[in-house]
């Protein structure tokens, strides 16, 4: 067996996990990452601090800027909010950047575009709106231009304001049902992972208009869309591709690609010729809508040509199976893409260095060349122990 080259592997992390501790340099350079991904404008969250001399939570209260909310904003119908409630500061990334840059590590901005439960709720006529006719507030719809905006102003200010050595998008497209804000009470209802992706199809006002545009029958096409989640509630093993009926709905996947392509464009547009290294949360599920782009828009993005200078990075918190066979899923996909693996240190995933190094070795092995650990600050001490152990192992090729 050929072993895989070592690793560059990526840590993720908050602005307050090292704001105000003196120690995070040393522990962040502890766990062997070669860059850290640090969340430059990110959703609301609630998150543990646990090894902080000061606090042991935060919370955050809604998705916001990390970066000062200037008068670049002025005029624009969406704006983000800012974090000073909660870190006390304007520019809380600039200042993170400065203390991990200062353990010798390059800092990434960690950007997620469209998901925004503040935004989404001051504009709900811009969110993805299902064929029920219920909308996801915490889900902006990149059909809709004002979002496709939003999204670039939000790469454009990161990019000047917080000089990052590279960028990491997430929610580059529309999210679905499956990935939402709240207090989730739908686990019991028996929607399959085939309900589930025809309630992410969106029916919103330029998702309607860019249907028409394209020959598309909207009004009976949204009624044939309820009606196969009627017939399916009750069928919980049902997923697209095992659905006899998917191909019907493949006209708004298409229109759904073709808006996050043009959503990415602007994003890239805003990157413009600075060289930023990129990351992108992707998939190779045609079907996907939670933070993690679906290579069929990809395809369509301007983005195609600098494939090889970008990195996909897929999901991989299952077990080593289906993380290994989404690796190669994307691999096979987007030829000549870098693809990354994002894995998880947190439950429930063992706190112990050499599970973890077996599985992160496999997905070396089905074709990742990057680690994207998530999260070094939500995770206790025992597992940021047991994950620099991992890293260390891996990058010794064992």
């Amino acid at each position: 067996m050929v072993t895989p080259p070592a690793p560059q592997v990526t840590g993720y992390l908050y602005p307050w996990d090292v704001l105000g501790d003196p120690a995070a340099a040393a522990w962040v350079k502890n766990t062997g990452v070669h860059r850290v991904a640090l969340a430059a404008a990110y959703h609301s969250v609630r998150a543990a601090t646990p090894r902080h001399p000061e606090r042991r939570v935060v919370d955050a209260g809604s998705a916001a800027l990390y970066v000062p909310v200037t008068g670049a904003w002025d005029g624009s119908l969406l704006s983000p909010g800012d974090a000073v409630e909660w870190t006390g500061r304007d520019d809380s990334f600039a200042e993170a950047a400065a203390v991990i840059r200062g353990a010798g590590l390059p800092v990434d901005a960690w950007v997620v575009l469209t998901h925004s439960s503040a935004v989404g709720s001051r504009h709900q006529d811009l969110c993805v709106q299902n064929a029920f006719a219920e909308r996801y507030r915490y889900a902006l719809c990149p059909s809709q231009p004002h979002v496709r905006e939003y999204a670039a102003r939000l790469v454009g200010q990161v990019l000047e304001l917080g000089r990052p050595d590279g960028l990491v998008l997430e929610a580059v497209g529309p999210l679905g049902f499956g990935h939402q804000n709240q207090h989730e009470k739908t686990e019991g209802a028996g929607y399959s992972p085939w309900v589930q992706a025809l309630l992410s199809l969106c029916f919103c006002g330029a998702c309607c208009t860019a249907y028409t545009e394209r020959g598309v029958p909207v009004d009976a096409l949204r009624k044939r869309v309820r009606d196969v989640v009627r017939l399916h509630t009750d069928s919980p093993d049902t997923t697209p591709e095992t659905a006899p009926d998917a191909a019907e709905f493949l006209p708004l996947l298409e229109a759904r690609w073709d808006a996050t392509a043009a959503l990415l464009d602007a994003c890239l547009a805003a990157v413009s010729s600075s060289g930023t290294r990129i990351s992108l949360h992707a998939s190779p599920d045609p079907w996907s809508t939670d933070p993690f782009v679906s290579v069929e828009a990809l395809r369509r993005s301007l983005l195609l040509p600098l494939m090889d200078k970008v990195t996909a990075v897929v999901p991989c918190w299952g077990d080593a199976a289906q993380g290994s066979a989404t690796v190669a899923a994307m691999a096979a996909a987007a030829p000549g893409v870098t693809v990354g693996s994002y894995v998880l240190v947190l439950p429930p995933k063992p706190a112990e260095a050499g599970a973890l190094s077996r599985e992160w070795g496999a997905l070396l092995e089905a074709g990742s060349s990057e680690l994207h650990v998530y999260h070094l600050g939500l995770a206790s001490s025992g597992r940021l122990d047991a994950a620099a152990e991992a890293v260390q192992s891996v990058g010794a090729g064992s």
